[in-house]
């Protein structure tokens, strides 16, 4: 039971809903909840049934709750503010199908770079279905960078064999992720909860009938639904040194193990070799994919070239490591200055700003850079309909596995993957066999009594279990 519910109305008088005894907020419009009044109302109670529930409010759940229909009450939940996730942080683009004649050369970059361990038929998917995934974007007003002549810009990454990137600035993950979540704020049968943290699913006999939740007080909350997506995010939270924010920490995959979901290559971790050297604690800060791209050069404490820059991730970045070592340095030197001035600060003005405040000027000298944690190609083992093991449950985004990326991710192939494979998940939602009812009735809620010490064993779960597959 959830009391004290808040009405809050904007200028358009669309209605909003928070939970003020420990601020979470809920959405039910589009208004920026900064811009309205609150007038307190009677006590309410929170529904406890919903046709779908989402974990997660990054590009993969945002898009997979837009495609369900209206008719449908979606209940999407997260841990922190519904804009930090790491779809936000994703820098360098999302990866588009150029006519058929650049199918081959495209699966073959996805094949190489995931070390052929890849699932072709997901490969194939994927790329098949880029072309309708971006013409939806843009339907959906997401804004791409365009040439002279109006038509869409590409720009190449590593490892790819041509230019086949739309990007958006250096900010292309918040674009695309601002835009789905502002659009699914104003959608009725959508309610975004902040502040909210799955801690368990409600299942019995292999059959997802929910989830529990709980709020930062330790208020416990079952919720139930014959739908349960998990597009809650990698694991990056478990490392010291990561791209992600430190909240994603894999309590998704910890959740699955407890309840015998199949998972898969926990211990598939990609370290992204260039991010921007720093003694300050907390996030690393990447360095895009796309500075490599448009020219930029790796250097060693000499200032000499050690390597090709347009290898796969985990080469380069062993390459990177290994002359680390061999300097004895903390880290290596990327200079942005072939780009020119006039690229740096139209195409990278989000590092350009980073560079500056940490005193590094891009245009003038090369910048610090070191590898971290920065993508998990493991997970939630998930068909090609998003379906895990479990029945009702499915998982998108980084904290499935679906086979697309093999070994190691091909760079922007995670914006589009988690796309494709939400609309997917919404797809067999809508036209698959209904699963069966989950039998679970009662619900004994005083075994969730600290939500920290709780995802604290998951954690351990999930830490475990990725040493335990290196070792194997």
């Amino acid at each position: 039971m959830i009391n004290h519910i808040i009405r809050l109305v904007g200028v358009y008088d669309n209605i909003h809903r928070c939970l003020d005894t420990h601020h979470v907020w809920w959405y039910t419009g589009g208004n920026d909840k900064r811009k309205v009044r609150i007038i307190r109302r009677e006590d309410k109670e929170m529904n406890e049934y919903y046709d779908a529930i989402i974990v997660g409010t990054g590009a993969a759940g945002l898009y997979c709750a837009l495609n369900l229909p209206s008719r449908m009450k979606v209940l999407m939940i997260t841990k922190q503010q519904a804009d930090q996730s790491d779809s936000f942080l994703a820098q360098g683009g999302i990866c588009m199908l150029r006519g058929e004649e650049d199918y081959d050369n495209y699966f073959e970059d996805t094949m190489r770079a995931g070390h052929y361990e890849n699932n072709k038929k997901a490969v194939d998917l994927m790329i098949r279905s880029s072309n309708s995934i971006i013409r939806d974007l843009i339907r959906h007003n997401v804004t791409f960078e365009r040439d002279a002549n109006g038509e869409l810009a590409f720009t190449r990454e590593g490892a790819h064999s041509q230019p086949r990137i739309l990007f958006y600035e250096d900010v292309t993950g918040k674009q695309i992720t601002q835009t789905l979540l502002s659009e699914a704020q104003t959608r009725d049968n959508i309610e975004i909860c902040e502040y909210m943290t799955m801690v368990d699913l409600i299942a019995k006999d292999n059959i997802c009938g929910g989830v529990i939740i709980m709020d930062e007080k330790n208020n416990v909350y079952p919720v139930r639904s014959p739908y349960v997506v998990l597009a809650c995010g990698g694991l990056g939270g478990l490392y010291k040194n990561s791209t992600n924010f430190p909240h994603i920490a894999g309590d998704g995959l910890g959740i699955a193990m407890k309840h015998q979901v199949v998972l898969e290559h926990l211990d598939y971790v990609q370290i992204h070799p260039t991010t921007l050297y720093s003694h300050k604690p907390g996030r690393r800060f990447l360095i895009s994919e796309s500075v490599r791209g448009e020219g930029a050069l790796l250097y060693d404490k000499n200032g000499q070239r050690f390597t090709e820059e347009l290898q796969p991730r985990d080469l380069l970045s062993q390459a990177i490591f290994a002359q680390m070592e061999k300097d004895d340095t903390e880290f290596v030197w990327e200079d942005m200055r072939p780009l020119g001035e006039e690229t740096i600060l139209k195409h990278f003005p989000n590092i350009f700003h980073r560079c500056m405040e940490e005193g590094f000027d891009p245009r003038k000298e090369p910048i610090p850079v070191v590898p971290a944690q920065h993508y998990f190609m493991g997970g939630i083992q998930a068909d090609l309909g998003s379906r895990t093991s479990m029945k009702g449950l499915y998982a998108c985004g980084e904290t499935s596995c679906n086979g697309v990326h093999g070994k190691n991710r091909l760079a922007s192939n995670s914006l589009l993957e988690s796309l494709v494979f939400a609309r997917r998940a919404a797809d067999d939602i809508l036209f698959a066999q209904k699963p069966e009812k989950c039998p679970v009735n009662t619900i004994d809620t005083s075994m969730y009594e600290d939500r920290d010490a709780i995802l604290d064993g998951y954690h351990k779960m999930v830490w475990n279990e990725i040493e335990r597959m290196k070792r194997a």
